[in-house]
């Protein structure tokens, strides 16, 4: 009788974390396709469907991502939340909004809406939004305390803001990271470090009642 080949201890694991976080295969056409090799190697790092599950990203929720850019996962949120949710692409980058409209009204994501804020103030709809979320961006705030103090308004009582951040030099500290909202006014609920090995923590914020 022949014996299937047995994987090797160093296989196994591997193959478990490209089954967890590798691409789905409809991700590599349409919507979901990146933009070009650095969004690909990004997406590899950040994987999107998992973020969006830890963040808590849900059908018929009202999402904005404070530094969307071109729109990396603006689509991705938009796919998720559905046509019965709502996006707010928000950024201080014109040039980056324009396209970022460009890719959503070329899949016909009708229910993302571009915001063009400034450096202190996204200029967000007020207490409309269940989720604020930041990625690859909280680094390059110059006052993150302001502008997210801002943002704070935009949320409603049960929303939730979510800052996936790097580690190591290329990000912002935790513990000064926490400091920062804490002076914002949220209260940390959790951090998760499922994507540490990719120098990756999420945030997982609230407001602070009591502030």
């Amino acid at each position: 009788m022949t014996r299937p080949p047995r994987l090797s201890l160093v296989l196994v694991p591997a193959l478990l974390l490209a089954c967890a976080f590798g691409p789905a295969p409809q991700e590599q056409t349409g919507v979901l396709a990146p933009e070009g090799a650095n969004e690909a190697r990004l997406n590899r790092l950040q994987p999107p469907a998992h973020v969006m599950d830890v963040i808590g990203a849900a059908p018929g929720m009202s999402v904005a991502e404070i530094g969307a850019g071109r729109g990396r996962y603006v689509v991705r949120l938009a796919v998720r939340v559905g046509d019965g949710g709502k996006v707010y692409a928000e950024d201080i980058d014109a040039a980056a909004l324009d396209h970022l409209k460009t890719r959503c009204a070329r899949w016909g994501l009708a229910h993302v809406t571009a915001v063009l804020g400034t450096a202190t103030d996204p200029k967000l709809p007020p207490a409309a939004l269940d989720l604020i979320f930041v990625i690859s961006a909280y680094h390059h705030f110059g006052d993150p305390v302001l502008l997210m103090r801002n943002a704070r308004a935009s949320l409603k009582p049960t929303g939730r803001l979510a800052i996936a951040e790097w580690l190591g030099s290329s990000g912002t500290p935790p513990d000064r990271l926490e400091a920062q909202m804490k002076a914002a006014g949220y209260r940390l609920e959790r951090i998760d470090t499922s994507l540490e090995g990719n120098n990756l923590y999420i945030y997982l914020f609230r407001p602070d009642e009591s502030r």
